[in-house]
């Protein structure tokens, strides 16, 4: 009988320290591991990410009043790092979901991120997440070999429009498939590698648009060779000319712009450029 009181005063405490623990964060509840969440918006899809799946996410990170990162689109590979991480918590959420989560901010920043040394004390951090997309890892392998397959048909698409402009256009010159003519030849070195180069340049697309230049003698482009300063495509092709030489060339997009193009210029993915550049001296130290 004397026991009652005892077992009832236990109860209460640990009612209590449960309480407690709920309110630590307000409106937030505890997940496993030792994170908090609330969620803002709830799908009605049962579509959850799992270890290995690739998923796409609308984030931000804060530190109290301290932004880590502004919201912005991230593609990741769900893994495992370790218990209660980001990816414990992304495993609870359903495609379409949005919600904030609360992380020991020291191991998030550490261990999670992997930044160095967390700079803010105690300070959790919160991340605002919207779930976007999951694709399995098999649905994910697909997609990389039509990716692959794509890349390889516009590889080839492009090279047959290199030629066909290096054709056209008599430049009759290659390296590295990079196409050019020679226009006015010049009677000074070769630069070498680290050596400083001083030169000028249109950049134009395949229509004779004009999208960038560097034309005045006073205000050249300088930059070393060897430390992709510039497009790898004029580093190349600077080696082949000589002092005073200026030159026509087109090169491919793996070696100017790439995959994803340039907006600010407004040039397409995968498409190639021409350039017209004179080597204007070669700086000896």
């Amino acid at each position: 009988m004397k026991r009652c009181p005892l077992i009832l005063h236990l109860l209460t405490v640990l009612l209590c320290l449960t309480a407690v623990s709920c309110q630590k964060y307000d409106g937030f509840k505890r997940g496993s591991g030792g994170y908090y969440y609330r969620y803002h918006i709830t799908s009605e899809s049962d579509v959850s990410p799992k270890t290995g799946d690739f998923v796409e996410v609308n984030m931000a990170l804060r530190a109290g009043d301290e932004v880590l990162t502004p919201m912005t689109r991230n593609n990741m590979l769900v893994d495992d790092l370790y218990s209660g991480d980001f990816f414990t918590a992304l495993r609870n959420m359903h495609l379409g979901d949005s919600a904030t989560f609360i992380f020991d901010g020291k191991k998030f920043y550490e261990e999670f991120l992997n930044m160095g040394e967390y700079p803010y004390g105690a300070t959790p951090v919160y991340a605002d997440v919207k779930l976007l997309k999951i694709l399995s890892k098999d649905n994910l392998e697909k997609a990389n070999e039509m990716y692959q397959e794509q890349r390889k048909e516009q590889s080839r698409q492009e090279d047959s429009i290199v030629k066909a402009y290096a054709n056209m256009n008599n430049l009759t010159n290659s390296c590295r498939g990079i196409y050019y003519s020679i226009n006015k030849k010049g009677n000074g070195v070769k630069p070498l590698k680290n050596k400083t180069v001083q030169i000028l340049f249109k950049g134009r697309k395949m229509n004779n648009e004009e999208f960038d230049r560097c034309v005045d003698p006073s205000h050249p482009r300088v930059f070393e060779i060897g430390q992709h300063q510039i497009a790898r495509g004029i580093e190349i092709i600077v080696q082949e000319m000589n002092e005073g030489d200026q030159i026509t060339a087109i090169i491919p997009s793996s070696l100017a712009f790439g995959e994803k193009g340039n907006e600010d210029y407004g040039i397409p993915p995968f498409t190639p450029v021409v350039f017209d550049i004179e080597l204007l001296r070669v700086v000896t130290k």
